[in-house]
């Protein structure tokens, strides 16, 4: 009844279509249902909220300088990995500098997404009135929200020439000697400031090589703890790179590659949720040859025949097989609410992130001048499958908190 999942593929990528107007539309629909969470980061000019953003998404100052896009009056959003491709989105607020910031069309913007509210506050800084009214104002709309205050630049109370006090001593008080006692007690007046408001703390400093100061992300694994306790959805694990991936992978190339990689898996499962199989799998299928298109241009390498016919050799039977009678049992699933759909947009993300994932390491072979057998191509298919179910199981089953007043 259908062409083979790999000759379906393949004719995609050879012979790229713009997707039709109903399965665009089709898509979109599905999207909405997924998690799309927002991270606000509300916070005085220099208050380190780009910092945040490098150190979570491993991001250039550069590419997050030029990524920025106005959304309302007073903000802007970052998109990650970009604006097509985006599964996160950090709003950043720009307006705490004027005495009349109004965060309701802030507020408006967020209405219906899942939602941390971050605020981000310099560990010496006490003229924080103007913060802690708009905070409040949030709080009173958005009682629900999860909130984290972040204090940054701790090294602005060291004493000249120290470095960061180790262990981390941050995570309980009270703090002990190792923290300089100007740092202590500034610290502990901010949490006496922020009292009322309710939010877990975490003690950050974010720096660059040349500031002189290790570990360069210092306090990044007890903010992710934090982010994670608040906002469930498996991000730390989607945002870094795998230890288990093969050493081949840990190239510049890859580190680009993988968060488009999972944008597009994503995308794949908003389809591949839709209960109508016959709709569902050539979407799902237009998406990964978009995918398949832009790995290939990360990697500089051409996607003909030849490198579809390799890869099929390898993958078309097996996954071909597998892929097409999961599809048809995930969409039949699909049509289960709640948990089937949240089953098949497991499978079909899981599904993506390998099929992506193989696709990298393959063209990291070849520039090496090697062309991997089809057993480890295989075999690599397999772990990264198992992989991707890890990281998206979370992510795609969690439901963003409600975000009624």
């Amino acid at each position: 009844m259908f062409k083979s999942f790999w000759n379906l593929l393949s004719e995609r990528v050879l012979t790229p279509q713009v997707t039709s107007a109903d399965s665009e539309e089709l898509l979109r629909r599905a999207s909405v249902a997924l998690p799309r969470p927002v991270i606000w980061l509300l916070g005085k000019t220099q208050s380190g909220k780009t910092s945040i953003i490098r150190a979570m998404t491993g991001s250039t100052q550069a590419e997050i300088g030029s990524g920025f896009r106005p959304c309302t009056r007073t903000s802007q959003f970052y998109p990650f990995p970009n604006e097509e491709e985006c599964f996160l989105r950090f709003l950043d607020t720009r307006g705490l500098g004027e005495v009349s910031y109004d965060p309701s069309q802030d507020l408006e913007y967020c209405q219906d997404q899942a939602h941390l509210l971050m605020v981000v506050v310099r560990a010496m800084d006490h003229a924080l009135e103007g913060l802690l009214d708009a905070v409040r104002t949030i709080r009173r709309q958005k009682p629900d929200w999860p909130l984290l205050i972040v204090q940054t630049a701790l090294h602005d109370g060291y004493l000249e020439g120290a470095g960061h006090p180790l262990p981390y001593p941050f995570a309980q008080q009270p703090w002990p000697a190792t923290v300089p006692a100007d740092l202590a007690r500034s610290l502990a007046s901010q949490h006496e400031q922020f009292a009322d408001l309710h939010g877990r703390f975490v003690a950050v400093d974010f720096t660059l090589p040349e500031d002189g100061l290790s570990p360069e992300f210092y306090g990044l694994e007890e903010l992710w703890e934090a982010i994670e306790a608040e906002l469930p959805l498996g991000l730390q694990g989607m945002l870094r790179q795998q230890p288990g991936l093969q050493q081949e992978l840990f190239t510049l190339h890859f580190k680009k590659a993988r968060p488009h990689v999972i944008a597009y898996s994503l995308a794949a499962a908003a389809a591949g949720a839709v209960p109508l199989p016959v709709v569902s799998l050539p979407s799902v299928v237009a998406v990964q040859a978009k995918m398949f298109h832009t790995i290939a241009s990360i990697y500089k390498q051409p996607l003909n025949s030849k490198v579809m016919s390799e890869l099929g050799g390898a993958l078309g039977v097996g996954v071909t097989a597998h892929f097409a009678v999961r599809m048809m049992g995930r969409s039949l699933l699909a049509m289960i609410p709640v948990i089937g759909t949240a089953t098949a947009a497991v499978y079909t993300a899981a599904a993506t992130y390998a099929l992506g994932c193989t696709l990298c390491w393959y063209f990291a072979q070849k520039r090496n001048g090697l062309i991997p057998s089809p057993e480890m191509l295989r075999g690599f298919y397999g772990q990264e499958l198992a992989e991707g179910r890890r990281l998206f199981k979370e992510y795609l089953q969690a439901r963003p908190r409600s975000t009624t007043p």
